[in-house]
């Protein structure tokens, strides 16, 4: 039973990890993301949290990774809020 159970986790997964290939945004795992090409905090923000206010996401985001800076290099990991 637990075979099946895992079975279907990895399979929910993938199918989440496929949707997201089209868009800027990959995640890593359900409060990581990792840096694409062209991503900017601004559009991660945009991207995982929609109809919340960007700058609050954006801030929380910088703070919550220890970010000195808004400048992001591709492949890098994010902890999101």
């Amino acid at each position: 039973m637990s075979i099946a159970i895992g079975l279907s986790i990895a399979a929910g997964t993938v199918v989440t990890v496929e949707l997201n290939r089209g868009s800027g945004l990959q995640l890593a795992g359900s409060d990581t993301v990792v840096v694409r090409s062209g991503d900017t905090l601004w559009s991660i923000a945009g991207d995982v949290a929609p109809d919340q206010d960007r700058r609050a996401v954006v801030d929380a985001i910088v703070e919550l990774n220890g970010l000195d800076s808004v400048d992001l290099l591709p492949g890098a990991e994010l902890q999101l809020p």
